[in-house]
């Protein structure tokens, strides 16, 4: 294997103890390489035995998802080098190189900071991936790493905050959030602005310096940048307050991109602060929808309505979508405890919400629709594409909904994209070890029989989607009173005594959905399950939970033709 931009022309990694100053001629000189983030040789750290891979496992498993770094946190080491700013663009043998050694130093923020990565390089790993000399499975692996890197960083607590600590728990974070598990993120999360706030990085450019400093305060603005953002977004998904401040700066935004992001990341930080009331202002929410409108027309038309292209690069595809996606999260937030009122007067939320989802759905799907984006690990990716598909799911199937005609749905485009969403789904739970992705796909399923009248599952269906609400579908007649095709045991006697003949309709059957949220609070769920978004979702069923608003719904195939029966979504098909 070659790599030119690093000078190891089909080297081994062991050409690396030839290299041995590899590291020191890397590492920058900054006011953080200093005695209370250093340990002393004696202090150098020592993996357990076979948790470092070998050279040939090092560099497969870095080769099988470098397409992937890119969209991770950055690995930041300062100013040093000026031409190589983060690990990404140094190739797969100098990666191999540099976290080889950065996993022995002896700083153990540096070392837990490695770790992390490859712990990122695991987790996103294919399953098919053949490490020859590794004796762990994969899980096993990311678990050592991910629990080898804690230690660390906890040993290395007061000792004095670094940048490079704080790096590692951006890191830690992310992996957390890969695994569906918020709360764990937040908290990782929460000790990164907290060391960052100790090092004074929420300080504007402008009040340091006069905007000066140079690279290393470009390393430090971007770190709190992504730490102000990080935060709004897990505020407004668990329902807690903003505890980061933002600042603004004067200098230039790089793109109408990053400048949309940050106006985002501010709209996002409105719709948290309102959201901490008890009666959360209607008259706030419909100005802040406004805002968000405004915003949305910062980007082209052209840049929310084209389809990811063959001739993007996945970075690009991957910037898009998820910019996409997180505006529509922020939207279908923002109206949802509007949308689920009765109140004739919150039209605009109701339909804002149900077009926040649509576009939701839509982006994840062309997130998914791409090569590298059929394999990106992220299971809290997915249940907010799930959650809005039962938001729109709610929208097509309410009394509201249906008495108020088609304000603003076209029923039948709106239940092929909640199609769409469930078999992509499905890809995603077969393609990858994603939990979350395989009991969406079978909720939204589920839901989708009950309200056609081609329910399959258990008489009572219970689960428990956290920071969302209870779902219950009941079926009044026996499983096994019906041939598994939907038609009656009278059917098949008949097929033996006649000759064959067109099969009569399916026997009358009805299903009866309840679906029930926390309208005020959704992101409190103190009951959620040990893996949070990934857990056990029927394992909670049994809880007792209360909801501020619930309803029913009553599905029946033999009375499809009554213009009265509101809540029958086959008067619509």
């Amino acid at each position: 294997m070659a790599d030119n931009r690093t000078g190891f022309q089909d080297a081994p990694l062991l050409a690396l103890i030839a290299e041995g100053n590899l590291t020191e001629r890397l590492q920058p000189e900054s006011p953080e390489s200093s005695d209370t983030e250093q340990q002393s040789i004696g202090d150098v750290v020592h993996l357990p035995q076979g948790l470092m891979l070998q050279d040939e496992d090092l560099v497969t498993l870095l080769a099988a998802t470098e397409q992937f770094w890119p969209i991770w946190p950055p690995w930041q080491y300062g100013t040093l080098p000026p031409t190589m700013r983060t690990l990404q663009t140094g190739g797969v043998i100098f990666a191999a190189c540099f976290l080889s050694q950065m996993a022995r130093s002896s700083s153990h923020c540096i070392a837990a900071k490695a770790l992390l990565w490859l712990s990122l390089c695991v987790q996103q790993a294919p399953m098919t991936l053949q490490l020859t000399r590794c004796l762990l499975l994969q899980e096993a692996l990311l678990a050592s790493y991910m629990r080898t890197a804690e230690s660390l960083l906890a040993s290395a607590s007061g000792k004095g905050e670094t940048l490079h600590g704080i790096e590692a728990r951006l890191i830690q974070q992310k992996l957390y959030m890969n695994m569906g598990r918020p709360r764990r993120a937040w908290l990782s999360l929460r000790r990164a602005a907290d060391e960052a706030m100790l090092l004074r990085l929420h300080r504007s450019p402008e009040q340091i310096n006069g905007g000066g400093g140079g690279g290393e305060r470009h390393r430090e603005v971007a770190i709190w940048t992504e730490i102000w953002h990080l935060e709004t977004n897990f505020a407004l998904i668990l329902g807690l307050p903003n505890t980061v401040p933002g600042f603004t700066s004067s200098t230039s935004y790089e793109s109408p991109l990053c400048m949309f992001q940050h106006r985002l990341g501010g709209l996002a930080a409105s719709v948290v602060a309102r959201n901490q009331s008890a009666q959360p202002s209607y008259f706030a929410t419909v100005e802040l929808g406004h805002e968000l409108e405004q915003c949305r027309g910062l980007m082209p038309d052209i840049w929310w309505n084209e389809l990811p292209q063959l001739d993007q690069s996945f970075v690009q595809v991957f910037a898009r979508q998820a910019t996409k996606i997180q505006y529509f999260l922020i939207v279908k937030l923002l109206h949802l405890p509007f949308m689920l009122s009765a109140n004739d007067g919150h039209k605009y939320s109701r339909t804002s919400a149900a077009a926040a989802s649509r576009g939701l759905i839509a982006a994840y799907l062309g997130l998914r629709s791409c090569d590298e984006g059929q394999f990106t690990v992220c299971e809290s990716l997915e249940f907010q594409a799930f959650s809005a598909g039962v938001t729109l799911l709610i929208r097509l199937i309410s009394n509201a909904s249906l008495r108020a005609g088609s304000e603003d749905v076209n029923v039948r485009d709106d239940w092929a994209l909640i199609e769409a969403l469930t078999t992509a789904l499905r890809r995603t739970a077969n393609l990858m070890r994603c939990r979350v992705a395989s009991q969406a796909a079978e909720v939204l399923g589920l839901l989708t029989q009950a309200a056609q009248c081609t329910y399959t599952g258990p008489d009572r269906y219970n689960v428990v989607l956290p920071y969302f609400g209870k779902i219950t579908i009941t079926r009044s007649r026996s499983q096994s009173m019906t041939h598994p095709n939907g038609r009656g045991e009278y059917y098949q006697q008949q097929q033996q005594q006649q000759p064959p003949q067109p099969p009569p309709p399916p026997p009358p059957s009805s299903s009866i959905v309840s679906i029930s949220a926390n309208l005020s609070n959704f992101g409190h769920f103190p009951g959620s399950p040990e893996g949070e978004l990934g857990g056990d979702w029927t394992s909670m069923a049994g809880i007792d939970m209360n909801f501020d608003w619930m309803q029913t719904f009553t599905f029946e195939s033999d009375n499809i033709d009554n213009d009265n029966n509101d809540s029958n979504i086959n008067d619509l098909l």
